[in-house]
C-alpha cells in the first residue's frame, strides 16, 4: 500500500440538515447525487449503519465498485470504504466520508476522500493524472449532491454541474 492521499472538499445546501442526513442515509441510491454513478443498490439484507454493503456501477471504464459502510452517525456522518473495485487500475485502497454541519443558515457538506495506490508506479501516476481526476470527480460529487437535495432532480454523468460553489479544503 502506498501513502494515502487525502482531498477534502464542502458545499453549502439551501436544506435542513434533516433533509441532508436523509439523502446520505438513503445508501443504495448514492446514484442519485453521484455524477459518475449509473447505477447503485443494497446487496446487504442491512440498509444502513454500519456493515450495510451496496454496488456501484461506474459511467467510466465499465468499472464497478463494492462498498461497506464502516462509519455511521446518525444526522452528522457516513463513512464508505471500498471493498473491492473492478477495472479501476492501480487504487489500493479508497473512502469517503460526508459529514453534516451548520454555518449560520446553512447546512454544509464536507467529503473526505483518501485514497491510496497499489505501488510506486501507480504513485507517480496519482502524482501525474490521478490526484487531479479524483479531485474533480469530488467536487462533482458535492455539486451532484447539492443540486439532488435541493431539488430533487437525479443526476447523471450528462448533468450540467456548477462545482466552483465547491469549497476546497485542502
Amino acid at each position: 500500500m502506498g501513502k494515502i492521499t487525502t482531498i477534502k472538499r464542502e458545499v453549502e445546501i439551501n436544506q435542513s440538515k434533516d433533509k441532508v442526513w436523509k439523502a446520505l442515509a438513503d445508501f443504495g441510491n448514492i446514484c442519485h447525487g453521484h455524477p459518475a454513478v449509473s447505477k447503485s443498490f443494497i446487496t446487504s439484507t442491512q440498509k444502513e449503519g454500519v456493515g450495510a454493503t451496496r454496488h456501484c456501477d461506474f459511467t467510466m471504464m465499465g468499472a464497478s465498485a463494492e462498498e461497506k459502510v464502516t462509519e455511521w452517525n446518525d444526522g452528522k456522518n457516513i463513512k464508505i470504504e471500498v471493498q473491492e473495485l473492478k477495472k479501476m487500475p492501480g487504487i489500493d485502497t479508497m473512502a469517503l466520508d460526508l459529514a453534516i454541519g451548520r454555518q449560520g443558515e446553512k447546512t454544509t457538506l464536507t467529503g473526505t476522500m483518501a485514497y491510496s495506490m497499489k505501488n510506486g508506479f501507480f504513485d507517480v501516476m496519482n502524482t501525474l493524472m490521478m490526484k487531479n481526476m479524483n479531485s474533480k470527480l469530488l467536487d462533482g460529487i458535492m455539486a451532484g449532491h447539492k443540486l439532488y437535495i435541493e431539488t430533487g432532480a437525479i443526476v447523471n454523468e450528462k448533468t450540467k454541474l456548477d462545482t466552483s460553489i465547491v469549497k476546497q479544503l485542502n
